[in-house]
């Protein structure tokens, strides 16, 4: 395999000249209302209640993106959480690329 190809757990992922991309680890759960609640497992305060799953990922994707992003361009390392906690009782997990 080569050096490219082989898994890192230092992300980003992907080529060297395409826009990195980085794992966003959710954690979901539904609430009693009817509603979601979704926060990043992998990068501390990163969480919010939408109405529908779908509306939940939406919607996170560019605050994870945000956040990364400005570490990124300061330069500085980011403080992944590692290794992540499983999910809470009644919490499902998904797993999305997101390409700054």
């Amino acid at each position: 395999m080569s050096e490219q190809g082989k898994k890192t757990h230092g992300l980003p992922l992907g080529e060297p000249d395409s826009p990195p991309a980085f794992g966003c680890v959710v954690y979901l759960s539904q609430k009693s209302e009817g509603s979601v609640s979704a926060r990043v497992a992998n990068l501390d305060g990163v969480e919010l209640t939408a109405a529908s799953e779908r509306e939940a990922l939406a919607k996170i994707v560019p605050l994870f993106r945000d956040k990364i992003s400005a570490w990124v361009q300061a330069g500085e390392a980011i403080p992944w959480i590692d290794p992540i906690e499983p999910p809470a009782e009644g919490e499902y997990r998904r797993f999305l690329p997101v390409h700054l």
